[in-house]
């Protein structure tokens, strides 16, 4: 039988929601602590069992939900053993029997045989009193397993799954996922009316998981999850599916060409080693029944690598893809690309081509810097949808959507690129204004343009700047300065940050736009006291300084003026608040912002870690100070105009490119004279 569970001090800090330093408060404190039952020092271990008796005892138990309480106890039980997978299969297993109403003592025993396991399983069967309460702890237990995997966790996130289970239209149909992870997509597929649900994942313990998690799906829909590499050991060969979702791993270099150089899967051509990708769909398509069909998920790059042009080819002339859909960014990871949906249909005879292919760019309307807008997956899913059944019931008759989708012959696409990225095969959009309204926009960002030039010719700095006498400044650190009380220094704690227009709490200014020049773009979720929690509120004439910078870090420090004052500050920054009795905030900031003195107190060739300690200031009299600030502002001010010049004349380029390649606008017949201005009225409102 296992034996109990033992903790350490940062476990028990953790169970009773307090820090580390109360824990070891207690053990001094109070006699009564449990004592510890191995290890010693800092790192010795205390029986849970006694632990929770403790804290409940004397009123230190905070209320937890009972699946919190459980997840606490895999997680104290996984730290031990060093598996999380494992021991979240094993709870998953025993959570399935008991929304059956099964014998569970098998499933309940391979919980109570890990280290700790049997007030496990006690608790477990507590949580899970009835079918329904199983499967909600399941629910969220599954929620927390992902949450502690992070950026390792191979997700196909639920909008996009229910985008690729409508696509691959499921109802009724035997539905398989080579590579399924958790199960997400199968589950995604048994709501939608799938009968049967079939897959492999590599791990075997995330087999067991995925088995356990598909077969908690209130439909019941019946199917195996099966353990061990599809590619190299499939579990399912000979075996046909009506349908096939897969969210392959990308970019695999060792997922066995060489071994499988001569595989009868290949019937669309041999992948290239590079080219894992194709090989996933040519496995989902060796597993589909004629007429059925396949959704998978890609990296946009396997649509343009020459590597695989040839079996670009051989799909599209055997009319097994059907479409190619760009999704928008951060629709699933890598969330910096946008990836792709590749629809494709197993031929029922040789004989039976496909004319046309669907290309879809649901990126295209979502406008982009400032004005794009997030995704709005049940607009993009019934506009995909929309466009897909159209395309199904008539492909040679269905209508372009500008920008948005375009049903291309296939003789079009098979050039010697075998190019299918959606974007390059897609309708150009047609800007919705007249050219009398092209030609007055243009007119008016040009009057901006010439006004900013003047505005920047005219404040250009130097103007009665003269030579200085030579000499040695004498120098200070920052470190100086903060213990003769000059200035004080702040950091922020660590904690998770939203787009602003996601929580509720107080606006967070990051390194990010510190570094962009940018307002704060960030928000805590929920409201909160900063005098409690430790949150620095940021005020006019404090100095932010980014722990990490370029070495070209001129522009990178800010002194805080009324646009920044009242955010918080984010990590890693540091706050930098000089007395205003001692030191000029702009002083401060030009003299920190040297690249020689960034060099000097940081590490890093490209990236500088910086210790702010070590940066450096002359020792001048404030009046001097405010002498030396009054240019650095100056200069700072000028660098804002050049980028509004710049940021102006990029949008006039673009206004008059575009007039000329939509036809809204023509050049002059006649060269006009340097400097000439012509004559625009003035508009209002944005063109």
């Amino acid at each position: 039988m296992a034996q109990n569970t033992t903790v350490t001090a940062a476990d028990i800090a953790r169970i009773a929601q307090v820090s580390r330093t109360t824990v070891s408060n207690w053990r001094k404190r109070h006699g009564d602590f449990p004592e510890p039952v191995g290890g010693n020092g800092n790192r010795a271990l205390f029986d849970l069992a006694q632990v929770e008796r403790w804290l409940a005892g004397s009123d230190r138990m905070p209320e937890r939900a009972p699946h919190e309480q459980v997840w606490e106890r895999i997680r104290v039980t996984s730290a031990e053993e060093g598996d999380l997978g494992e021991v979240v299969a094993d709870v998953q297993e025993l959570l399935l029997h008991l929304s059956q109403g099964r014998a569970t003592k098998k499933a309940a025993d391979r919980v109570a045989n890990h280290q700790g396991g049997t007030d496990l399983a006690e608790a477990v069967r507590g949580a899970a009193t009835t079918p329904d309460a199983a499967r909600e702890l399941s629910g969220h237990l599954h929620e927390a397993y992902l949450g502690a995997l992070g950026g390792k966790a191979h997700l196909s996130p639920a909008p996009l799954a229910h985008l690729m289970v409508d696509l691959a239209d499921v109802r009724g149909a035997e539905v398989f996922d080579p590579a399924c992870g958790t199960g997400s997509l199968l589950r995604t597929a048994s709501k939608d009316g799938a009968v049967g649900l079939y897959g492999q994942e590599i791990e075997e313990a995330g087999a067991r998981l995925a088995q356990a998690l598909v077969g908690l799906v209130p439909s019941g829909a019946p199917g195996r999850v099966m353990g061990g590499d599809s590619l190299t050991a499939d579990a399912f060969d000979g075996r046909h599916f009506d349908a096939v979702l897969c969210n392959p791993p990308f970019n695999q270099r060792d997922w066995g060409a060489d071994e499988l150089a001569y595989d009868e899967r290949w019937a669309y051509g041999v992948p290239p080693r590079s080219e894992s990708e194709l090989a996933w769909i040519q496995h989902c398509l060796a597993h589909t029944r004629p007429g059925g069909r396949d959704v998978v998920l890609m990296p946009p790059a396997a649509a343009s690598r020459p590597s695989g042009r040839r079996i670009r080819r051989e799909l599209l002339r055997r009319g097994a893809l059907a479409a190619v859909i760009a999704l928008p960014i951060g629709a699933a990871a890598p969330l910096h690309v946008g990836l792709h949906l590749w629809v494709l249909e197993q031929p029922e005879t040789e004989a039976v081509q496909r004319h046309r292919v669907l290309f879809v760019d649901t990126e295209s309307d979502r406008g982009g810097g400032e004005d794009r807008r997030p995704a709005d997956w049940d607009e993009l899913r019934d506009r995909v949808g929309r466009s897909w059944r159209t395309f199904l019931d008539g492909p040679d008759t269905v209508v372009d959507e500008t920008g948005f989708s375009r049903a291309v012959p296939v003789v079009e696409l098979l050039d010697d690129s075998v190019d299918l990225t959606p974007q390059r095969h897609l309708p150009a959009t047609v800007p919705e204004v007249s050219p009398a309204q092209a030609h007055k926009g243009v007119g008016k960002v040009r009057r901006r343009l010439l006004r900013t030039l003047e505005d920047t010719r005219s404040s250009v700095p130097g103007v009665g700047w003269g030579a200085r006498e030579p000499g040695e400044w004498r120098m200070t650190t920052l470190d100086d300065l903060s213990r003769s009380g000059a200035l004080a220094v702040y950091r922020a704690p660590v904690v998770p940050v939203v787009d602003l227009d996601e929580g509720t709490g107080p606006r967070v200014l990051t390194p990010g736009d510190v570094n962009g020049g940018g307002e704060a773009s960030k928000r805590l979720a929920e409201p909160v006291e900063p005098e409690t929690t430790g949150h620095q509120v940021i005020q006019e004439g404090d100095v932010l300084i980014p722990s990490a910078m370029t070495r070209s870090g001129a522009s990178k420090i800010r002194v805080v003026t009324g646009i920044d004052a009242g955010a918080l500050l984010g990590n890693p920054l540091y706050l930098v608040r000089p007395d205003p009795a001692h030191l000029d905030a702009w002083f401060l900031a030009g003299f920190l912002a040297d690249e020689d003195n960034l060099r000097r107190a940081g590490q890093g060739s490209t990236i500088l870690r910086v210790d702010f300690r070590r940066l450096r200031v002359p020792l001048l009299p404030l009046a001097e100070q405010h002498r030396y600030g009054a240019a650095f502002r100056e200069l700072h001010e000028f660098r804002q105009r050049l980028e509004q010049a710049r940021d102006t004349a990029g949008e006039l380029g673009e206004r008059l490119t575009s007039g000329l390649r939509t036809g809204l606008l023509e050049p002059p017949v006649e060269p006009p004279p340097a400097g000439a201005e012509e004559p625009v009225e003035e508009v209002t409102g944005t063109p």
